[in-house]
């Protein structure tokens, strides 16, 4: 396999020799800027995502110590092999730091890891060019940290893309683990020459490893952005279809949800039923007790209706203080049994303010149910709010059917004491 790696070096490096690394830094140079500003603008457009900061600044930290690399030999040294290349490695850090923050993974340990390795690169690099100048050492040196850090980072993220994009989550840590390979093999050869004149004129692998660093670059901006952006337009479906203050579907949700449903059941010729509730005087709540108190029942109210559900029945707030409840396979008699338990539960007491009063409410609840028949689910609702409007007529706290005649059935009439 090396030896496999050593041919195919040397067939780049005889087709790649105006592929140098003075060049490649240069590149590194604008490619690191671009990435680095568009990931502070995505993090400031999105604040959710916030470890797009530390990918933006390990962005444009990749460009200064590329661009200083470059200076080999116009600038001093320290600035162009020491300083240059802690900026390197500092923003291959920040940038798997990133990573590991946007999958929600605690980084503790490797932001520990990465300082005591910085220290030890430092010190590394301040023998090797003053004590006892080594171009080779040097490149062994930043190789194996990175490739080490690299191998970690990749691993983590194939073991931690739940909730994200599968597909882009594998080729990113595909790509860390494929650089730390890269990063290995330069340490093999860079052994076998340890002590070479030149870094910037010398064998393609180290030319491929700038390559590498640009490929890792553009994977992991390219990945996060459109892992984010998924995950964006996921939240953004879950608030089209949900009310922002009790929790539960709103109004467009439920006529999407009863369509469908409405339209199965009638093929599979199976009952449906839907109930529509109002909370009784909740005006007088509002005006009494203000609208945050209002806002506290509505959420109550939800509360209890969801804890007294099945798993497949379809809540939602249809607006205001009006609630609709869709039963898929429910007949008449299990609707209104539904129905009065609801009533019931709606009716007992919700909970005692500051001033130790204990504020109760009561609803009105309109039930239809469908079963072998053409009729529509707009249809449904507007015959189970006529059964809601009977309900308030009749005085209100009380459960009533929709029996397609003229008159209302009046089930369950004894009203609870609250």
């Amino acid at each position: 396999m090396v030896h496999l790696l050593i041919g195919i070096s040397n067939i780049l490096g005889m087709n790649m020799e105006g592929l140098d690394i003075r060049t490649l830094a240069l590149t590194n140079l604008w490619l690191g800027m671009f990435l680095g500003v568009g990931s502070l603008v995505f993090a400031r457009i999105h604040p959710l995502f916030i470890s797009f900061k530390q990918l933006g600044v390990s962005y444009f930290l990749f460009s200064i110590g590329f661009f200083l690399l470059s200076g080999r030999g116009y600038i001093p040294d320290f600035i162009s092999i020491i300083v240059a290349n802690m900026l390197i490695y500092i923003g291959f850090t920040l940038l798997i730091w990133g990573v590991l923050k946007f999958l929600h993974v605690n980084s503790n340990a490797f932001e520990k890891i990465s300082i005591l390795l910085l220290t030890i690169l430092l010190i590394l690099f301040v023998i090797f060019t003053y004590a006892l100048p080594n171009i080779g050492a040097r490149v062994v040196s930043i190789s194996v940290i990175i490739a080490s850090i690299s191998f970690y980072a990749g691993l983590t993220v194939l073991r931690n893309y739940k909730n994200t994009s599968l597909t882009f989550m594998r080729f990113l840590g595909g790509t860390f683990i494929f650089c730390s390979f890269i990063y290995m093999f330069r340490v093999y050869l860079s052994i076998r020459e340890l002590y070479m004149d030149n870094f910037i004129v010398t064998e393609i692998i180290h030319a491929l490893s700038l390559i590498m660093l640009q490929f890792v670059t553009i994977v992991s901006c390219f990945s996060l952005t459109i892992t984010a952006s998924q995950q964006l337009a996921q939240k953004l479906a879950v608030q089209a279809s949900t009310d922002s203050l009790t929790g539960i579907y709103n109004r467009r949700a439920f006529d999407e949800l009863a369509e469908k449903s409405t339209v199965k059941a009638q093929r599979e010729r199976q009952p449906i039923s839907i109930i529509i509730m109002d909370i009784d005087f909740f005006k007088q709540v509002n005006d009494q007790y203000g609208h945050q108190i209002g806002d506290r029942v509505l959420q109550e109210f939800s509360l209890r209706l969801k804890s007294s559900l099945r798993q497949y029945d379809i809540l939602a707030r249809y607006g205001g203080e009006e609630f609709t409840l869709l039963l898929p396979d429910t007949n008449v008699k299990t609707a209104m049994i539904i129905a009065e338990k609801l009533r019931v539960k709606i009716a007992q007491p919700l909970f005692i303010l500051e001033n130790s009063t204990v504020l109760s409410v009561t609803s009105s609840l309109g039930v239809v149910t469908s079963q072998e028949d053409n009729k529509d689910w707009q249809q449904l609702i507007s015959f189970a709010d006529q059964a809601l409007y009977q309900a308030k007529e009749s005085g209100r706290n009380c459960v009533k059917l929709y029996t397609g005649e003229s008159e209302f059935v009046k089930l369950f009439t004894d009203k609870a004491e609250v």
